[in-house]
């Protein structure tokens, strides 16, 4: 076998490798039950199909929302409730479809990339790109929680919307001309999904110097300056749509910060969120060898990649890998109190098309990729085992609940609920108790504890659920 042949067919095995990984760590998430938030969408989506809505009213709405997210929340969920049926397993399906797609985008993103770059091997690298990125631990509450549906069709638009941006800089005429007019339109959609896509003009800069810096011709500055319209505008129609946003998500400066940035460390090696809450505040020692397991691979994969190819990058393209990053995660350094894996979906595009390139067609492509997946396995299947706290966990806990609430006969009206732990129950919700039971969501009342009379579901701290009868 020649050099040439033989160095491919390793690149095609790590592809190999990691794309079995990423089927093995994702498709038990297709019987993942409805929980938390989703319970919200579903009864909103339900009653706003019911009502006749037209479906742009999601755009526009009447009254002010939480989050204005209406391509990625209100819409998909209509979807959900009209042509899913309200159906988890097909919701499920549909967040891993939409998981592939956004693998698939940072695979032609890394195509792009490469072919501008003149690396040898593109195919490769985009192929290696996609399925490394398909594999990180981070996707892990977007593929097993539909209301995280936003975090795919953010990296789906925004990996779009930067392919055609490095793509214009090689075509003619009316490619071209078609090329950059998607560009707005692709970040429109991704503004749509989630407020981060807000920074895509600033990373688009950075994408820019990262594959060549040179001058601008006058359609790339139109169209850069059309974004940076697109993002104004839209900033004007969050203002008005929004209502104030829970103090989790304010923006600010203090000692957060610093715990925010060691978040992004630990996203960036794979770490699993339940991994970092448990070594701050639960069993230490555990969750510090989980830290250790799923840390350490990655961080080996890391140096790998890079260590001994570090002429495979020129110095402005190592510069570009940090700043694109940090960039694409700025806004959640400032969370006052929420941090997950997933807010670094976009950070994390550029750096792993970097990865890619630097194991192209090497021995070590095989090495890297088993080693990803050994880190992603021990990280994705540890949070499927643990129980609550753990997200999943509660989920189950919530599914099981709600089994046995619903081959009870219907609840008395109105439904007093007695919840010890707020933290546990959030994964069913009023809202939960009203969709599965079929009771209207009013008559459904939460209290620590439970009135002088009438009948009362207890749930304590444990989870156990029992009835107390009326008095």
């Amino acid at each position: 076998m020649k050099p040439f042949a033989r160095n491919a067919t390793l690149s095609w095995l790590a592809v190999s490798l990691l794309g079995v990984a990423a089927l093995a760590l994702w498709v038990p998430a297709l019987w993942t039950p409805f929980w938390g938030d989703d319970y919200v969408f579903l009864l909103g989506a339900h009653a706003t199909n019911a009502s006749g809505a037209p479906w742009w009213s999601d755009f526009w709405p009447a009254s002010p929302v939480r989050f204005w997210r209406p391509l990625s929340q209100e819409a998909y969920w209509r979807f959900v409730d009209a042509v899913l049926h309200g159906n988890a397993f097909a919701a499920d399906g549909a967040n891993l479809a939409l998981h592939v797609s956004a693998s698939l985008g940072v695979a032609l993103l890394a195509l792009r990339v490469a072919r501008a770059c003149a690396w040898a091997g593109p195919g490769r690298i985009a192929a290696l790109a996609g399925v490394a990125y398909a594999a990180l631990t981070m996707h892990l509450l977007p593929v097993h929680w539909v209301a995280a549906a936003n975090t795919a069709l953010l990296t789906l638009f925004t990996t779009l919307a930067l392919a055609a941006w490095v793509s214009a800089r090689d075509a003619r005429g009316i490619g071209r001309v078609a090329l950059l007019t998607s560009v707005p339109v692709l970040l429109a959609l991704a503004l749509l999904c989630k407020e981060s896509a807000a920074l895509t003009p600033g990373l688009m800069l950075v994408v820019a110097a990262f594959v060549g810096l040179r001058r601008p011709f006058k359609g790339e500055i139109a169209t850069w300056l059309t974004t940076v319209v697109v993002v104004l505008a839209w900033l004007v129609l969050r203002a008005r749509f929004t209502a104030n946003t829970d103090a989790a998500y304010e923006l600010s400066l203090g000692g957060h910060v610093v715990r925010n940035t060691a978040s992004f460390a630990a996203w960036l090696l794979n770490v699993p969120r339940e991994a970092m809450r448990m070594a701050v505040a639960g069993d230490r020692l555990p969750g510090l060898a989980w830290i250790a397991a799923t840390a350490l691979p990655m961080l080996a994969a890391w140096a790998l990649a890079f260590w001994h190819s570090r002429v495979a990058l020129a110095p402005r393209q190592w510069l570009a890998l940090p700043v694109f990053a940090v960039l694409a995660y700025a806004p959640y350094f400032l969370f006052a109190w929420n941090s997950y894996e997933y807010y670094a979906a976009v950070a994390f595009i550029l750096p792993i098309i970097a990865l890619a390139r630097g194991i192209v067609d090497t021995p070590r492509a095989p090495v890297v990729a088993a080693l990803i997946a050994a880190s992603s396995w021990i990280a994705v299947e540890g949070t499927r085992r643990l129980d609550h706290p753990g997200l999943i966990g509660r989920a189950r806990w919530a599914e099981a609940t709600l089994q046995v609430l619903e081959r009870k006969s219907s609840p008395a009206l109105p439904l007093h609920v007695s919840v010890a732990d707020e933290q546990r129950f959030y994964a069913i919700g009023a809202w939960g108790l009203a969709w599965r039971l079929g009771i209207p969501l009013q008559s459904i009342g939460i209290a620590r504890e439970c009135p002088a009379t009438g009948p009362c579901l207890v749930i304590d701290d444990q989870g156990v659920v029992r009835w107390r009868e009326a008095h």
